[in-house]
């Protein structure tokens, strides 16, 4: 590859045809961490494109108030009032509300930036409890369901520091980097039950990014630009499974794995200093860099034979 940023594509106004509009109604969908930010816009979207929506907050009040506004505006709506880490309470009530669940979107997180060097176990194991565990255990209580109904989607959350890492944040890209492997292993073994499973990296201004985002960041990246890709990839008529989407500002692309061709060693010839004098052309991905996509391309390139669509 070049290195060289592809050229984007829009879709504007130019358009001679509309976009259909994705019709919820019956479908009964899930949303963790509906309190704010995006969790609340998923929420209120959802219901106002006719889906039965089960907000899930740890707060009572704050429950109340979006399923009251989601209902005031024609939706169908109920609270599911519980930790984020308690998937199954809040699958159990979506059960019990409306007897099935077609999507899940697990949105909840929170953050607890600090240097590695000074950031605690506590720290560590809740940000990495809430992410990944809350994404383990509402999955797996919506799996069960979905599999003997013949399908459902799941829109699990990653990040960017999920996908590049950042400072002061190893807790919060761990969890995220290993939701992306979640997501990817899911959507293997869900794929002959029919469901989906994909995970959205998105970029907007919630009170998680507020401050962090300085002005023009938060009036080019709200979470009403967001939530259209979630609503996408979580209705039956998408097809997509094992996709890491990034996105914001209205705009989204798939992410891959890229890989360089790499070096063969003489076995005989295999040696630390060797490998360090090579590195240079280990990390060259200017000719024959692929894209592997399974762990059979891995044990294929170890074996000489190296497979996946090249970039």
């Amino acid at each position: 590859m070049n290195g060289h940023r592809p050229q984007q594509r829009f879709l504007g106004e130019s358009m001679s045809k509309a976009p259909k509009v994705l019709d919820f109604r019956d479908l009964v969908v899930v949303v963790t961490g509906a309190g704010a930010g995006l969790g609340r816009r998923y929420a209120l979207d959802f219901g106002a494109a006719g889906a039965r929506v089960v907000v899930n907050t740890r707060r009572a009040e704050t429950a109340k108030e979006l399923v009251d506004r989601i209902e005031a505006a024609g939706g169908t709506a109920t609270a599911a009032v519980a930790d984020a880490r308690n998937g199954a309470a809040i699958v159990d009530t979506a059960i019990a509300a409306y007897g099935r669940i077609d999507a899940l979107v697990v949105n909840a997180g929170l953050v607890r930036d600090r240097t590695f060097s000074r950031m605690s176990e506590e720290e560590w194991s809740e940000v990495v409890e809430v992410h990944l565990g809350g994404a383990y255990t509402a999955t797996a209580a919506a799996w069960r369901h979905m599999v003997r109904q013949g399908g459902g989607r799941i829109v699990l959350t990653t990040s960017g520091a999920g996908l590049h890492g950042n400072f002061g944040q190893a807790n919060y890209a761990a969890a995220k980097a290993a939701i992306i492997g979640l997501a990817k292993a899911l959507a293997i073994e869900g794929r002959r039950h029919g469901v989906l499973v994909n995970a959205i990296a998105p970029m907007a201004h919630t009170d998680m990014t507020d401050s962090v985002f300085d002005d023009k960041l938060r009036a080019d990246l709200p979470s009403t630009l967001v939530s259209p890709f979630v609503l996408a990839l979580a209705h039956p008529a998408g097809t997509t499974t094992g996709a890491v989407l990034e996105t914001g500002g209205g705009w989204a692309a798939e992410v891959r794995w890229q890989r360089s061709a790499g070096v063969r060693f003489v076995p005989a010839e295999l040696t630390p200093a060797a490998v360090l004098e090579r590195w240079p052309e280990i990390a060259d991905f200017t000719e024959e860099a692929d894209c592997p996509s399974s762990t059979s391309d891995s044990l294929s390139a170890a074996l000489g034979h190296p497979v996946g669509d090249r970039p």
